[in-house]
């Protein structure tokens, strides 16, 4: 009977080391089946622990947690090592979690059976790093698009991160840290979300001008921009409350735009001949008490003789006391007044002269005949003055201004018998400053000719070589200065020019 007993004894404890030895091969999938936990009942992981150990097999620390949390927790081989843990009112898997990072331990959970491994086992293992441990999250969308919400989460996720999403079902699966997956998971709450619609009427502003600035306002991912340029508007889907700001800031942006009404005067003063070197401009701004002079900008010969232009401003009031001084150089006779509306920061253009036709002529040449084409080109010749002002918040006009003199200076005939012209053309550019309602003028616009009068008796003064004897030819130089008055008036519709000219009858 006593042998039988040892007899029994120890072949249960061989029973028990070959479990052990099983238990510790198995992989985390076979363990649920394999492994029993220590505890009947369900495992109160949700207890806070506390230990103060020194110096303590690691292994006997599992046993402790393993007491406390009622969790099934088994060791490899090669999980050995003394630790020293103090622990103050942990959950189990941060008591877990704080023993892995310090021993560079790594574990899989299945269910109610954890098994740790050494960081090592786990690669070759898994072929990969614990540290890049991942879970799997399933989120069914019930409002928002997958493809929209993955344009933000995709931003939120690791570097080992997976986003799986299915348009189909609104479903998204992201494999990831659960650190990561907890970011990601608040993401998909505010995004997927019911969308509000607000549309809009495009006003004043441009369509593409409209886009560009609601596609920095709408939520990324998620709001949407419909343009419909036929009939004026623009539908958006977004979040409600960023819909809000969207309609605020829509009524700043589509607003009507600010113009400035530029009425000018050109006037060409025929410089009488004691007169030689032109209009004495520094005398006129130095005798004209509200003439302000603004600058000379230097400009090429063939524009102004002095090779400048000078610019000045003047009250309303003073511009027949200019007038009246430049009759005193001669006759002054205006050729143009005109009269345009320009958006604010958009160019304007005056043109003062003619547009000069010419002829092209085009050959082609085939195998039994050739073909002559013509055509017909046109170039502006004359005064043309460019502005582009910008209405500022302080009352004033900033201007840039850019007058422009051409001529014809010469013909060129070409092979085919094409008669080009030859333009000579000069031109300045300014920027002025100038206060709404207030006259800039710009002076030194220079022009000199030299033609060839004959006079005589009609018959005799044609007769060959005789002819000289009845006629008298006579050679004159001709001084000419444009001057150009502009006036700069901020409007905000056509009311304004209307009410423009009845002030100007008056």
């Amino acid at each position: 009977m006593k042998l039988t007993g040892y007899f029994f004894l120890g072949a249960l404890i061989m029973l028990l080391m070959a479990k052990s030895i099983i238990a510790d091969d198995l992989q985390p999938e076979e363990l649920e089946q394999e492994v029993v936990a220590s505890k009947s009942g369900n495992p109160e992981v949700n207890d806070k622990i506390s230990l103060d150990l020194k110096g303590i097999d690691i292994n006997e620390l599992f046993k402790v947690l393993s007491s406390k949390s009622g969790v099934t927790i088994v060791t490899s081989p090669e999980v050995q090592g003394r630790v020293t843990v103090f622990m103050n009112n942990l959950s189990f898997e941060d008591a877990l979690d704080v023993v892995a990072t310090m021993q560079n331990l790594a574990y899989e959970r299945k269910g109610n059976v954890i098994k740790v491994m050494t960081a090592p086992e786990y690669e070759r293992a898994y072929g990969k790093k614990y540290s890049e441990h991942k879970e799997t999250r399933t989120f069914k969308l019930a409002y928002s698009k997958p493809a929209n919400v993955l344009n933000v989460i995709n931003l939120l996720k690791s570097d080992v991160g997976k986003i799986i999403s299915d348009e189909s079902t609104g479903t998204i699966i992201i494999i990831d840290a659960p650190q990561s997956i907890s970011v990601m998971a608040q993401a998909i709450k505010e995004l997927d979300q019911p969308l509000g619609t607000e549309v809009f009427d495009i006003n004043y502003a441009k369509a593409a001008d409209i886009k560009s600035f609601l596609n920095d306002l709408i939520t990324p991912g998620v709001g949407q921009i419909i343009l419909d340029e036929r009939g004026s508007k623009v539908i958006v889907y977004d979040l409600p409350q960023r819909l809000v700001r969207i309609k605020r800031l829509m009524e700043e942006f589509d607003e009507q735009s600010r113009q400035v009404l530029i009425t000018g005067e050109i006037i060409e003063v025929y410089i009488d001949d004691k007169f030689q070197s032109g209009i004495d401009w520094d005398r006129i701004f130095r005798s004209v008490d509200n003439l302000d002079i603004v600058g000379k900008f230097p400009v090429t010969p063939a524009l102004s003789s002095y090779g400048k232009i000078s610019m000045g401003t003047l009250a309303a009031n003073d511009y027949n006391v200019v007038i009246n001084m430049l009759n005193e150089y001669g006759n002054t006779k205006t050729i143009n007044r005109p009269r345009i509306v320009a958006v604010n920061k958009e160019e304007a253009k005056i043109l003062v002269g003619t547009r000069e036709a010419y002829v092209t002529t085009t050959l082609s040449q085939s195998e039994s005949s050739t073909l002559t084409a013509e055509s017909v080109e046109f170039i502006d010749v004359g005064l043309k003055l460019t502005v582009v002002p910008t209405i500022g918040a302080d009352g004033f006009i900033t201007m840039k201004i850019k007058p422009e003199v051409s001529s014809v200076k010469d013909t060129l005939t070409t092979s085919t018998g094409s008669v080009i012209p030859i333009v000579q053309t000069s031109q300045s550019e300014s920027v002025v400053k100038i206060k709404d309602g207030r006259t800039l003028i710009i002076t030194g616009l220079l022009k000199q000719e030299d033609t060839d009068d004959s006079s005589g008796w009609p018959k005799l003064s044609r007769i060959p070589i005789l002819g000289n004897l009845f006629a008298t030819k006579t050679k004159e130089n001709k001084k000419t200065e444009l001057v150009i008055f502009i006036t700069p008036t901020i409007i905000t519709g056509a009311g304004n020019i209307g009410r423009e000219v009845k002030n100007e009858a008056k």
